[in-house]
Formats: structure tokens, sequence, C-alpha cells
């Protein structure tokens, strides 16, 4: 950016604390849920990727994503100044052909291959069956709720997009209540344990028809990740 005549800075990187697979596997923290109910520690975009929100303006987007071929009298890149970073932190990757080493790296290739497989694991039989596991056990409390979503999506503290600007309030005895209860259900009808075991199998499904796939994205991170190793300590930098 500074070489298009653009003084540009990314903000810095955050530890990524998101616990990744919690939705996935349907578990519910019973410590967070006696002491603030369905909200789990109020995940945030920074938390699950570590990249602030940045706003850019209009010059700097088309320059970073290759809207322009001129800029300022200067030449930019195919695929703009991301593109041009990308080919630099790809670089070595082993196996990988040019065409995909010269790419722009598609950081929601994985997280696709994730929704591909939990929605092959949400048609098995065994989730509905621990849905009405858990459900059984809520109603023995006096609780009536037909599955998990439903008990968390409570119109008494669920916010909705019809009520975004005036949100339900959260952590009231209610939904400490119905949460610890939730919890306890989870726990005692190995709710989760079944996810688990559905979602890693309906997993290793996607892995097995996608391997080759797979392996071009190991070796890319491989090489990003030594590569941007080189590129903060000044060794490794890009060429005009």
């Amino acid at each position: 950016m500074r070489h298009m005549g653009i003084d540009f800075r990314l903000p810095a990187v955050e530890p990524v604390t998101d616990l990744r697979n919690v939705d996935l596997l349907g578990w519910l923290d019973p410590r967070q849920a006696a002491k603030s109910g369905y909200v789990q520690g109020g995940r945030s975009p920074d938390e699950m990727t570590g990249i602030p929100s940045y706003s850019v303006t209009d010059d700097e987007f088309y320059v970073l994503e290759g809207k322009v071929r001129r800029y300022h009298g200067r030449t930019v890149p195919p695929g703009g100044c991301m593109a041009k970073a990308d080919a630099l932190l790809n670089r070595g990757a082993r196996g990988v052909t040019p065409a995909d080493a010269g790419r722009r790296f598609d950081e929601d290739e994985v997280p696709r291959f994730v929704d591909g497989a939990s929605d092959l694991a949400f048609k098995e039989p065994r989730i509905a069956a621990a849905e009405r596991e858990w459900s059984d056990c809520m109603r023995s409390q006096g609780l009536d709720y037909r599955s998990t979503d439903e008990a968390e999506g409570d119109p008494r503290w669920a916010t909705t997009v019809n009520d975004d600007l005036s949100p339900e309030p959260r952590g009231t005895r209610a939904e400490i209540e119905t949460a610890v209860a939730d919890a306890r259900c989870r726990a005692e009808t190995g709710y989760s344990d079944v996810r688990r075991e559905v979602v890693a199998e309906a997993e290793n499904r996607v892995i097995g028809r996608n391997r080759a796939r797979l392996d071009v994205i190991r070796s890319l991170g491989q090489a990003r990740l030594a590569n941007s190793a080189e590129v903060l300590d000044g060794t490794l930098t890009l060429s005009w």
C-alpha cells in the first residue's frame, strides 16, 4: 500500500479466545450458566478471529482488492495489494500448483468444510434422539422446550432482528434458572457427547472426500506461518 502511495495499517491482531467447537458440540458451561444464563462470555468477532474490526476508505478498498488497474500513476497488481501479499506468504508451499500459490488465500474455505460437515451431522437421527431425551429431562424440571435452540432462543431473553434496538434484559433469574437446568440436562443425558460423536464422524467423511484439497490448504498454511515470521523480522519483503 505504501508503494501505491497509501499509508494503510491494519489494527494489531489480538489473541484468539473463541472456543471454536462449543457451538458444534452444543456444550453449555454450567458455571457461566449459573452466572449469566445463556450469555457465554459475550463472544465477538475479535475473539473468533483475533482481528479487530476496521474500516477502509474507497481508495484503500480499490487498491487492496485490485478494483482499479492504476492508482495515482502506479500500476495496481492483479487482485490488488491483498493478492500481492498472499502470493508472498504462499511462496514455497510444498505440493501446491503455481495457480494456487499465486491466488488470494481463501480464509473461508475451511469454515465452509466445517459447515458442510455440520449440515451432514444434523441430518443424523441420533442428534434428533438426543434432543428428545434432553427435552424429556427439561420437562421433568417443569420446563417445556422441544430443543436446546428453543431454550436459548426463548423470547424472554433472546435478541432478534425485531428487537435489536431494544434487546431483552439478560441474566434474569428466569434465564439463569433455565440455563442451569439446561446445562444439567445436557450433562445428564450425554447430549454433547452424542453431538461430538456424530459431528466427528461427519467431519471425517468430509475430510475423506476432500483430502487432496485439504492437503493443499495445510501446505499453504505451513508456508504462510513460516513466511509471516520472516516478513515480521524483515528477512522477506515484497519486490516490485
